[in-house]
């Protein structure tokens, strides 16, 4: 092999893996390219209707929970209202709407709906985990747009 023909591959080497090595940041979506906390890491504090506002979607779910429903999604309204979705697994995987007025009790636990069980609310950061009989969920806020 001749002294050229190996700088030459080797210049075409090195300019094919510089070509293949630049992708945009704009191929990624903003939120997958922040660092995401593990919620096991993070310091919870108890939670309170101030922490509630907003759209919430399931980053993690734990517990007898987890064998029945695959994703959670909530909107809380700030004047105690709510509503959302539990995609349920199947078969066939389904949607359960759910609504209703959220409020505490006595004990400062979450009420979902008059008959619900009540929750434990954390908060940490953009987080929520609601801690109950049936297990427990980690609430991701999340932005609609």
């Amino acid at each position: 092999m001749s002294a050229r023909f190996s700088l030459g591959f080797a210049t075409f080497l090195s300019a094919a893996s510089l070509l293949t090595s630049c992708i945009p940041s704009n191929v990624v979506a903003p939120t997958d390219r922040a660092v995401r906390v593990d919620a096991a890491s993070v310091v919870w504090s108890k939670g309170g209707a101030a922490d509630l506002s907003g759209y919430w979607s399931s980053r993690e779910l734990r517990g007898p929970l987890a064998s029945a429903v695959r994703r959670l999604h909530y909107w809380f309204e700030a004047d105690g209202r709510f509503t959302g979705a539990a995609l349920l697994e199947g078969p066939p995987l389904a949607f359960e709407v759910l609504s209703g007025v959220w409020s505490f009790d006595a004990e400062g636990r979450l009420l979902l709906g008059e008959d619900a069980e009540p929750a434990q609310l954390e908060k940490a950061a953009e987080l929520l985990r609601l801690t109950g009989s049936d297990g427990v969920v980690v609430l991701e806020r999340e932005e609609l747009r």
